[in-house]
């Protein structure tokens, strides 16, 4: 490539990091002058701090590391990876370790779907502008190196630089920068791209400390205790549903067309674990309750299938999604999600949907002589692409937006894409419920669904999910949650209505379930807390 120009490396090292500090930043500079007046002096010596700040941190992290072989790889690096978070930061996205893991976890399913649904032409554009472009100019630019002492000589004097205007500027602006500061640390979460290293390093330091823990054994004191007919449970797992947009709990549209017919129990007031996917699924099988759990420790300790394994009720893990996240990892498992064939009645724009998990389900049943629960990881109503998660008999709301790309749709079609998804989701959790039905007179059956989390849909400008939990709007947390119990079940385990619906009204959680599946299956461990129990003793009080 021709030379354009020639630069010092500190001279080109100072220019692409004020370059990243400004441009690829947009989404913590929208949110700073919403909050201060940048013609007041102490908001403009706010505003001009932090701007050095940024600055000067990529710098020394560039000047560290950039040496002579490896500055433009590393320029280029930093340029592409600061456009796509920026991206992903302008629609409400945090780089967090939860966030993080989640992309990891994507990588480690060999997840392409989810991965290439991402991709849309205002991300291709963005990172032309931001990362590509100006990845070319640097390759452009003749870097002159000096002599390898006045080299580091150089890179050091520049680093003490930095560091004196950035205490300066600190100094000068320390009362009003702290208390500002102070009333709004959520504005860190949008630093590009510090606040995603950072993250990434406590990612690091969490799973290091993790494997320095041995696997914890639990329930090996759990046995059944009933000698009735044999039990089959259905433990659906909920992709992105939102309970405020279940006609269930009270929407306004007829989301929900077909569950009414059936003796369910809707929960309400139910709240999940996490906002992603990777952080709440193994939450939801955990003992770990919401204030103790993480996924690092969640993964060194058995979790309600291997229990109930333990206690002789078989378990049997069915996927249409990514993957079980690691809770599947010791008992039996069928991923539906990879190696599609197209000639398939399930097959749909490029994947099956979730009907598929009830496919051959009676061999599955039928092989195990004594109790079973079969779990489906359903791909419910998984973002961006909320138009493929349904067959287009259901789209019962048009027009839709048929964009990988919502925030580029009109919010009644985004809205409208995303209600299709439910309307989906009932038939399926129907077909599922009127599949147990029809065997009442082999087994004892229930169903029971529970999202992994929420969604944004544009609230706010926020789209998706996988905020922090402390920042993450209820759209995000609060979820749809179903009980169905057969008739028989209901007759064994001595529940009249009043006790199945006890909690319908009452704040539950992800920390309900793994409780609740043990009480189903009357297995005896001292782990079980009926008060954890959705037919235990608390709803009741």
């Amino acid at each position: 490539m021709k030379k354009i120009f020639t630069l010092s490396s500190v001279a080109l090292i100072l220019l692409v990091a004020a370059f990243i500090a400004l441009a690829d930043n947009t989404a913590f500079w929208s949110s700073l002058t919403q909050r201060l007046n940048l013609f007041d002096l102490k908001g403009f010596g706010f505003a001009l701090t932090f701007y050095a700040l940024i600055t000067g941190i990529v710098a020394l992290l560039l000047l560290l590391f950039g040496q002579k072989f490896l500055l433009k790889p590393l320029l280029v690096l930093f340029l592409i990876v600061s456009a796509l978070i920026s991206y992903f930061n302008g629609i409400g996205v945090v780089f967090d370790d939860s966030m993080i893991r989640n992309m990891l976890e994507t990588v480690k399913d060999r997840n392409t779907n989810e991965a290439t649904e991402l991709l849309s032409a205002s991300l291709l554009w963005h990172l032309l502008l931001y990362g590509l472009l100006p990845s070319a100019l640097v390759l452009a630019i003749n870097v002159r190196y000096k002599k390898p002492l006045r080299e580091l000589f150089t890179r050091l004097a520049a680093a003490v630089g930095i560091i004196v205007v950035i205490g300066a500027l600190v100094m000068l602006n320390f009362k009003y920068l702290t208390y500002f500061s102070r009333e709004n640390r959520d504005l860190r979460l949008a630093i590009t791209p510090i606040y995603p290293m950072n993250s990434v390093v406590k990612l690091i330091k969490k799973s290091h400390a993790s494997e320095q823990q041995s696997f914890t054994v639990l329930g090996e004191d759990a046995v059944q205790n009933h000698s009735g007919r044999k039990r089959v449970g259905i433990m659906v797992v909920g992709e992105t549903a939102r309970a405020d947009h279940f006609s269930l709990n009270g929407y306004p549209r007829e989301t929900n067309p077909l569950l009414p017919q059936q003796s369910i129990v809707s929960y309400h007031d139910a709240w999940s674990c996490g906002t992603s996917t990777a952080y709440s699924v193994p939450c939801m099988f955990s003992f770990l309750d919401r204030g103790d759990y993480s996924p690092a420790k969640a993964s060194r300790q058995s979790n309600v299938l291997d229990v109930l394994e333990k206690a002789g009720v078989k378990t049997v893990w069915r996927d249409n999604n990514s993957s079980c996240k690691g809770v599947c990892e010791r008992i039996e498992t069928e991923n539906f999600h990879h190696d599609f064939d197209p000639a398939s009645p399930y097959f749909n724009q490029g994947e099956y949907i979730d009907e598929i998990l009830l496919d051959k389900l009676d061999a599955v049943i039928d092989k195990m002589p004594g109790d079973v629960l079969v779990v489906f990881h359903t791909m419910g109503s998984h973002g961006p692409a909320y138009y493929k998660r349904y067959p287009k008999a259901f789209a019962r709301f048009k027009p839709e937006c048929a964009s990988n790309s919502p925030h580029e749709c009109d919010n009644p079609s985004v809205i409208n894409a995303y209600d299709n998804t439910i309307v989906y989701t009932d038939f399926v959790l129907n077909k599922t419920i009127n599949f147990l039905k029809a065997r009442a007179n082999k087994y004892d059956a229930f169903m029971l669904y529970a999202s992994d989390h929420g969604e944004s849909l544009g609230e706010k400008g926020v789209y998706l999910h996988g905020l922090p939990w402390l920042i993450a709007p209820e759209e995000q947390k609060h979820i749809p949650m179903i009980a169905w119990l057969s008739d028989g079940l209901k007759q064994a385990k001595s529940l009249d209505d009043s006790a199945t619906s006890a909690c319908e009204n009452k704040p539950v959680s992800h920390d309900f379930l793994a409780h609740t599946l043990l009480g189903l299956f009357d297995v005896k461990t001292k782990l079980y807390e009926n008060k954890l129990d959705l037919f235990g003793k608390r709803c009741e009080l």
